[in-house]
């Protein structure tokens, strides 16, 4: 009993000591919601009507859906995350088992002596006509760390959150890929329609090339003037070109981005573009943005559970301070001799027994991992708020950016319909013989202008919504697609 109490005591005594050299650690803050809440745009209410899975489905264009479909299937970037995914899982398994050490054993060796005898008798006898004798071995050995101090149950923990880290960054690359694929779509549809009202500009300078030359030969006209109107043609053909190079451009990137994989069914996609009615949709604007969305960012959340990471890590560090107790054993088989040693394992050899381990000449090395384990974990935690404080500045820039662009489209597109009755106006007055064919051209001329700045500006508002949609890692619904979805 006695022996027990002093064991007891030196254990106790023992432990307390080796505290002792555990370094202070210290932990930034991290940034939370009630932080953000208090910047512009941001509320801490609710994001009930934000929807961040397959956000694409909302614009409800079957094309779309498809080209998403397809790219994030065959995407290497997005394979490469998600194969990051499945080692990272794997790893678990081996943390949550690392206590546990089994494994065979089998090895030889050549026992030798400078003198015939031995005064101990071992292996007198084979001693004594040869020096040197032969010895192999083999069978089962263990050995199980106690988990006292919760090292293997932290080292499990941080692989579980590198595991969720890493399937944050996969949802960060679905993201950003859709996110490119829309914009890329909708830069497409953008073209085909430009394409259109291009040509039919084209068309009316030629017309009014015509009635120049025309107006010429009567002498009604001068040479400048023809000039100045092919200038414009010719220009015009520039353009016209660089459409068809960058719709050439547009598909070879929406190609890479399926690494070249199912190159006929996007052809397909990309020829029935022109049918859609993706860029007069438009999704809801939101005057303030929820906290939620900046903390369920999956850049956010991969830098929490890698912050949480490091402190499970941080954790197992510190268990390396104390005794480590394992119990070990093996059993196995020995044979001498060179002609019967892997034939005849007659000698049945095992041992089993407690182990302690004391980090008393390897504390310098010990303590030097955990400090930096420490500081890995501020650094990361700097990282976290650095990444919220990006997120703030990102959405704030995109929201501004597309209430602009929504702006300036209805600014727009009143142009558009004024210089539309305008057109109509002319041709009216054209009919009734109030003015030229030449005049009449012009404005229709002036209208086609009007009407293509529409159109750029339409894509320049759909594309800053998808930027906005980037940003925010989802898309706010407007009121009619909820009640779409209540019905």
């Amino acid at each position: 009993m006695k022996a027990k109490k002093i064991i007891l005591i030196s254990w106790l005594l023992l432990i307390t000591g080796c505290s002792s050299y555990v370094p202070k650690t210290h932990e930034d803050l991290m940034r939370t919601k009630n932080d953000i809440k208090l910047e512009d745009n941001f509320t801490r209410d609710k994001q009930n009507n934000f929807q961040s899975e397959k956000w694409w489905l909302n614009y409800n264009d079957s094309n779309l859906n498809e080209l998403v479909k397809i790219i994030l299937k065959s995407n290497t970037d997005l394979k490469i995350a998600k194969l990051n995914i499945k080692a990272a899982t794997a790893t678990i398994d081996v943390a949550s088992h690392s206590a546990l050490k089994i494994g065979i054993y089998g090895g030889g060796e050549i026992l030798g002596t400078s003198e015939t005898y031995t005064e101990s008798g071992i292996l007198s006898d084979l001693l004594q006509e040869d020096k040197n004798t032969y010895t192999a071995s083999g069978g089962i050995r263990g050995n199980y760390n106690f988990d006292f101090y919760d090292k293997y149950e932290n080292l499990t923990k941080q692989q579980s959150y590198l595991a969720k880290s890493s399937k944050f960054y996969s949802k960060l690359t679905e993201l950003n890929i859709s996110a490119n694929v829309a914009k890329l779509y909708g830069y497409y549809i953008y073209l085909q329609e430009e394409k259109i009202n291009l040509d039919e500009k084209l068309s009316v300078l030629v017309s009014i090339e015509d009635k120049i030359r025309s107006n010429i030969e009567i002498g009604g006209g001068t040479k400048d003037d023809l000039l100045i109107i092919q200038n414009k043609i010719l220009n015009l053909k520039r353009y016209i070109n660089l459409n068809e190079f960058e719709k050439v451009s547009t598909s070879e990137t929406i190609y890479s981005l399926a690494s070249y994989k199912n190159k006929s069914k996007i052809e397909k996609i990309l020829k029935n573009a022109k049918y859609s009615d993706l860029m007069n949709q438009e999704f809801l604007i939101p005057g303030k943005i929820s906290s939620d969305v900046i903390i369920n960012r999956p850049d956010v959340q991969y830098y929490l559970m890698i912050i949480n990471s490091q402190k499970a890590k941080l954790k197992s560090l510190k268990a390396d301070f104390y005794p480590q107790v394992s119990i070990a054993g093996d059993i196995g088989y020995r044979g001498i001799g060179i002609d019967n040693s892997f034939r005849d394992f007659s000698s049945l050899v095992w041992s089993f027994g407690p182990k302690v381990y004391l980090p008393i000449f390897n504390l310098s090395s010990i303590k030097a991992n955990y400090k930096i384990a420490d500081i890995k974990v501020n650094k990361f935690i700097a990282n976290y708020n650095k990444t919220i404080n990006d997120s703030i500045q990102d959405i704030n820039t995109k929201l501004s950016g597309a209430k602009i662009s929504k702006i300036n489209f209805m600014n727009l597109d009143t142009i558009e319909k004024n210089e539309e009755q305008i057109y109509k106006n002319s041709n009216l007055k054209f009919e009734n013989g109030f003015i030229s064919e030449y005049q009449n051209l012009k404005d229709h001329y002036i209208y086609l202008n009007s009407s293509l700045n529409k159109t750029q500006q339409s894509y320049k508002l759909y594309s800053d919504q998808i930027d906005l949609i980037n940003s925010l890692g989802g898309v706010y619904k407007n009121e009619k697609q909820i009640i779409k979805e209540k019905i």
